[in-house]
């Protein structure tokens, strides 16, 4: 009888290790599915922050041409709620980081569009001053941000270019990374 006991023993033993090897493979199984339906569903979330990264890029870009065609001539500053605005519209695909990237990039352009302005401010004036005491015309305002030449300013124009390039690139970096899906 001792035997008997020990090959039910040991068949027992066999047969637990095979239910549990079968409902960890089950668990496996249903792991792998709901890993597969999660992908598929992320599917549209990560096309649609695709889109929402390349549109914002267009817009800041958009912004960025502006600047540079003005001169200064136009006051950025009242696009800044139109961004906020796509912002707040695209919370649910754009990340916290995003939305910080791109309201540095806001901080840093309208920084130097609003210094620009100052310039073109002081060259129109000056420029009256010469024409009303010597007749001479010293031209029209020309700046380096219109020709797009690296800017040459310094201390407080040197962090707000700084903030306004490293924010582009960054949200350049994600769209490429967006673009690649990781």
């Amino acid at each position: 009888m001792s035997a008997t006991v020990l090959v039910a023993i040991v068949g027992y033993l066999q047969w637990r290790r095979s239910e549990r090897r079968q409902a960890e493979n089950e668990t496996a199984r249903q792991e792998l599915e709901q890993a597969e339906r999660r992908r598929i569903a992320r599917g549209p979330y990560d096309q649609q922050r695709l889109e929402a990264l390349r549109e914002l890029l267009d817009k800041l870009r958009e912004l960025e041409i502006q600047s540079r065609w003005n001169a200064g001539g136009q006051d950025l500053r009242a696009e800044v709620p139109k961004i906020n605005t796509f912002l707040i519209k695209h919370g649910e695909v754009l990340e916290d980081e995003d939305c910080r990237l791109a309201q540095q990039f806001l901080e840093g352009l309208t920084w130097i569009d609003h210094h620009a302005a100052g310039d073109r401010r002081r060259w129109e004036e000056q420029r009256e001053q010469e024409l009303a005491a010597h007749g001479i015309d010293i031209g029209q305002y020309e700046s380096s941000w219109e020709r797009t030449e690296p800017l040459t300013w310094i201390g407080d124009a040197d962090r707000a270019v700084r903030k306004w390039t490293s924010a582009r690139a960054a949200l350049e970096e994600r769209l490429r990374k967006a673009l690649q899906g990781l």
